[in-house]
């Protein structure tokens, strides 16, 4: 092999290298989105409660949203003050087709417990008022319950989805959707859209 071609054959190979190198700083981040929810769960709850005077929070042990149709009333409510980027609605979607069981990864600074369901219809008697003095007894130190959704994100994980619903024996029902966005390296919540009943 002459010096030419060795020349030629060192060139070609070196911009095959940095083409692979351009290549490979532009893909999107290698995040799992499964992990990740509960970063932006963590970041979320502890925006809420960490601050009060909340001892225990209880969680539903299996994720859930608003039926679809309050759904799509909802997310086109959000949407009519907040745009929300449409592969990220695709994404909370697609994710909360089912209920999904949560982990007992957080971390967000409170105690919590993970319910079963069955066991909060169990302190539901047809008069709701003795259906709450049941779960005061059971659980005292908490303050009602709540859902989770599972959360959604956008193609680059730079912003979150995710739902919450609270219920209170002192309180109107709550709920709300809070679009996180990746700041720093952690999540804050940018927008909500709540509502209460």
């Amino acid at each position: 092999m002459n010096v030419t071609t060795r020349f030629i054959l060192i060139l070609t190979i070196g911009a095959c290298m940095c083409a692979s190198c351009q290549q490979n700083s532009t893909a999107l981040p290698q995040i799992d989105p499964d992990i990740e929810e509960y970063v932006v769960y963590n970041a979320l709850l502890e925006s809420k409660f960490a601050s009060g005077n909340i001892s225990q929070v209880l969680f539903i042990d299996h994720t859930r949203v608003n039926n679809q149709a309050l759904l799509e009333q909802d997310l086109a409510s959000f949407q009519s003050h907040t745009p929300l980027d449409g592969e990220l609605i695709n994404s909370f979607k697609e994710r909360n087709q089912q209920p999904y069981p949560l982990e007992p990864s957080l971390d967000f600074g409170v105690e919590y417990k993970l319910l079963a369901q069955e066991k909060v219809d169990e302190l539901r008697p047809l008069d709701e008022a003795s259906g709450w003095k049941l779960f005061n007894e059971k659980y005292p130190n908490a303050v009602g319950f709540i859902y989770l959704s599972r959360v959604g994100f956008n193609a680059d994980f730079s912003q979150a989805l995710v739902y919450i619903e609270h219920y209170r024996y002192d309180q109107p029902l709550q709920g709300g959707y809070y679009l996180m966005v990746k700041q720093d390296g952690g999540w804050v919540v940018e927008n909500s859209y709540e509502w209460m009943t």
